[in-house]
């Protein structure tokens, strides 16, 4: 009798590769994801200031209104004001911007909740970092959760973009949406003066027609 060579379907030997390659194939690092994290971007210890990485924070609007690039923003072309200050509201979860006498910008954050409390006082900017990680949280992916534009304003506190979903959400530190944060780190210096309150709310900005159109 001849031997004959045995016939494996092409399907057949297609479902065996995709089987043998299993997850270990998938990739394990997303760089872009549609929906919007919930980052408990957090306050770091002094000494544990993390990596600066590029976290594609421009991707990651969330204040429901279109994003607005730094050229079409009148703002951007704001001289700087002699005085700079932002307010922190904590009982409105809100904040307002001032350089001199306008109030160049103002909306919503979430603060440190009950149990890791946002403190309160009259603070200045101590360091600025566009590209920050948390050297003590994670986020769901087991990476060092971002902080993109922080400013620190007391020991391991800081304002920064992150998830704002409309209550005090953080561990301390004051999460702003993408656009206010991107805004507030371009005009502000360390030195400038940010005061947090337990009290009151933000006073509107003044309109900027050019940049949110009323329609």
């Amino acid at each position: 009798m001849h031997n004959q060579k045995r016939f494996i379907p092409p399907l057949i030997l297609l479902a065996g590769t995709l089987i043998s390659a299993g997850c270990a194939h998938q990739p394990t690092d997303t760089v872009e994801r549609t929906a919007p994290e919930r980052n408990n971007a957090e306050p770091q210890t002094a000494d544990g200031t993390a990596a600066t990485t590029d976290n594609s924070a421009e991707n990651r609007g969330e204040t429901g209104k279109p994003a607005v690039k730094p050229e079409k923003d009148l703002r951007y072309r704001l001289p700087p004001g002699q005085q700079r200050a932002l307010t922190i509201y904590l009982a409105s979860q809100s904040f307002d911007y001032v350089e001199d006498d306008l109030i160049v910008a103002s909306g919503r954050v979430s603060t440190g909740t009950p149990q890791h409390p946002t403190p309160t006082g009259d603070f200045r900017v101590l360091s600025k970092d566009i590209n920050k990680r948390s050297g003590k949280y994670t986020n769901s992916f087991d990476e060092n959760t971002p902080m993109p534009y922080s400013l620190q304003f007391t020991g391991p506190y800081f304002v920064h973009e992150g998830w704002v979903p409309g209550r005090p959400d953080s561990h301390g530190c004051v999460r702003l949406h993408y656009e206010d944060a991107k805004l507030l780190f371009s005009r502000m210096r360390v030195g400038d003066r940010i005061l947090v309150k337990g009290t009151g709310a933000a006073r509107p900005a003044n309109p900027w027609p050019d940049v949110f159109p009323v329609f």
